[in-house]
């Protein structure tokens, strides 16, 4: 069964040893899932982006219970919101949904799932990897992306841009190429002949992501002081 965005984008933001979410990536990755399961709705013909908002087009059920609620969330607004406003939205109302998506990784069968204690009471899982074979695709597929060497299509260029939002980028290149990696990703990612709706409401997600990020580091300093 094909990954879907939200499954391409938890593997590389997962240690792959460890089976915890990297740190660099640890804070914008609620809204990058959030912002895939969006972009996954609208490459599926659900949602339908007009005029800057996002309207429900199709409410039928899908074949994933996640995108599911997200769009049962999306069609019982009053009126069309954009795409900033669902990322932030669906990330405190869709329950549990690293989790969610990790398990489905499990059932795949590219996840371990481990369970572990912190002071020998407290339970807690970690998700090592399992088989190494469906990550790597995904990596080298977007390396060859960012390179020029395969066809840019819109899955392709929903995902890079939610790997760039997460702060993830530097997972997908070496040390020595991030600099430029940087610089060819934004002109990847500004490419005209980008479908419209998926290429802007990309950019929307991210730039959610960065506002989202801003706005909870700025809550928890203020808390903290």
């Amino acid at each position: 069964m094909p990954l879907t965005l939200a499954e391409q984008l938890l593997l590389i933001a997962t240690d792959d040893r460890k089976g915890s979410v990297l740190f660099d990536a640890s804070a914008a990755l609620p809204y990058g899932l959030t912002g895939a399961v969006l972009l996954e709705l609208l490459l599926a013909g659900k949602l339908a982006w007009m005029d800057g908002m996002l309207h429900v087009q199709d409410a039928g059920a899908t074949v994933d219970a996640v995108h599911d609620e997200a769009l049962a969330l999306i069609a019982a607004s009053r009126k069309p919101r954009d795409a900033k406003y669902w990322v932030s939205r669906l990330s405190s109302k869709l329950k549990r949904l690293r989790p969610r998506v990790y398990e489905g990784l499990v059932q795949k069968g590219i996840l371990a799932r481990m369970e572990k204690h912190f002071l020998w009471c407290i339970p807690y899982q970690r998700f090592p990897e399992h088989d190494p074979q469906p990550e790597r695709l995904v990596r080298e597929r977007l390396y060859e992306f960012l390179h020029g060497r395969v066809d840019a299509d819109e899955r392709l260029h929903g995902l890079l841009g939610l790997v760039v939002a997460s702060g993830l980028l530097n997972e997908i290149v070496p040390k020595g190429e991030r600099r430029e990696a940087k610089r060819i990703a934004k002109a990847v990612l500004q490419n005209e002949r980008v479908a419209g709706a998926v290429k802007a409401v990309a950019e929307e997600v991210q730039a959610a992501v960065l506002i989202a990020v801003v706005a909870a580091t700025a809550a928890s300093s203020a808390s903290s002081s």
